[in-house]
């Protein structure tokens, strides 16, 4: 099983943190999706949320929207899922993976 990160949306706002200064365009939740991919080229797909705050963050330590990478996020959203959420999260991709190996089809009766 092959499994890749994709970062879907930002949601940005403006945040003032412990030391009292205005931190611009914060970003406060990562919309991110889980695609995991089997050897005959199955897809299926996991779509997550993970909050954020800056109001713990230095100025000197922040960085502006404009500078924040997709590697960066992404590390943000890897950095707070457990060893056994991402268990979880894999899990439920193989278990979709394998309901999509069996074939469909409609009676014509």
């Amino acid at each position: 099983m092959n499994y890749t990160w994709r970062i879907l949306k930002l949601d940005l706002q403006d945040e003032l943190n412990h030391e009292g200064n205005l931190l611009s365009n914060s970003i406060v939740n990562i919309k991110w999706k889980r695609v995991a991919t089997d050897t005959d080229g199955r897809v299926a797909s996991y779509l997550g949320n993970t909050k954020l705050s800056a109001a713990n963050i230095a100025a000197a330590d922040f960085v502006a929207l404009n500078d924040v990478t997709n590697e960066m996020a992404l590390q943000w959203v890897t950095d707070r899922i457990s060893e056994r959420e991402l268990e979880r999260i894999n899990s439920q991709l193989e278990n979709k993976i394998e309901r999509n190996r069996a074939s469909k089809v409609k009676p014509s009766w």
